[in-house]
């Protein structure tokens, strides 16, 4: 039977969205910026569940990638707390937390083993992983704030304003937003790569048990190193590496799938 108190943070995320949506679609809604308290008291509650949930069964809350999935989660949502304050508006309130709510329900879906190997446990995979899941969650980000780059410029041109072209942030601050997370989350996630590899030797982890995962996260990788480059060249206009850094959701995907499939 599953832990009832897992079911906890996808209900959370799911009443910010309904707030931010309800936000949103109202006309006489006026934009406000900062730490949203709904957004910050879905966000607590989930972390309090993480913890509660290491300190029940006395380890790190990674026995699996779905459990993993649950902490990328909350780095996520804590980075739309950041973002929100940096931007100064919320219009992009219900879609971050919805992509949120689905993490947790995944991760909900999936128990995980309460007894771990000695090699899981030990302080250099906490370190790994943690830098792992945060990158993977800020890359995530940088694609969403690449697809309403998109968005907001398809609305702006068409001249259809609706009520995200008017409460969005303009188009600079979500390139540039999405290039600051895109160039953490790159770094985090090479360092995570090569902690991995230096925990593998020690532990003498068969390369074939992470050959799934090295080849995914070193894709993610080299894929977001090449849109860095691509920005800063002159044959890419802002239009094409922003969908370029939208498909980039899809090299985090492939980790996550390769994670569930491997150790």
């Amino acid at each position: 039977m599953l832990d009832p108190t897992r079911w906890i943070p996808p209900l959370a995320y799911l009443v910010a969205v309904a707030v931010y949506a309800q936000r949103m679609l109202s006309p006489t809604s006026v934009a406000r910026p900062g730490w949203g308290r709904w957004a910050m008291a879905a966000t607590g509650v989930h972390l309090v569940q993480i913890a509660a949930l290491a300190i029940e069964r006395g380890r790190f809350p990674y026995a699996s990638m779905w459990e993993a999935l649950s902490v990328a989660v909350a780095v996520f949502a804590l980075s739309y707390l950041v973002l929100e304050r940096l931007a100064r508006s919320d219009a992009l309130g219900a879609p971050f937390f919805a992509m949120a709510a689905l993490g947790t329900l995944a991760s909900a879906l999936h128990p995980e083993a309460t007894r771990l190997p000695a090699h899981i446990q030990s302080g250099s995979f906490l370190v790994h992983v943690s830098l792992g899941v945060s990158g993977l969650a800020l890359l995530t980000t940088s694609g969403l704030l690449s697809g309403a780059w998109l968005l907001q410029y398809r609305q702006l041109r068409s001249r259809k304003f609706t009520p995200l072209s008017r409460r969005a942030p303009d188009l600079a601050t979500l390139e540039r937003l999405s290039m600051v997370s895109s160039a953490i989350g790159t770094a985090l996630m090479a360092v995570s790569a090569v902690l991995g590899a230096l925990w593998t030797i020690q532990w003498q982890v068969p390369v074939s048990d992470v050959t799934a995962k090295t080849a995914s996260v070193t894709l993610a990788i080299l894929w977001h190193l090449a849109i860095a480059g691509l920005r800063r060249g002159k044959g890419f206009s802002s239009r094409a590496t922003a969908w370029l850094s939208l498909a980039g959701i899809g090299p985090v995907v492939l980790v996550l799938w390769a994670g569930t499939h491997g150790i």
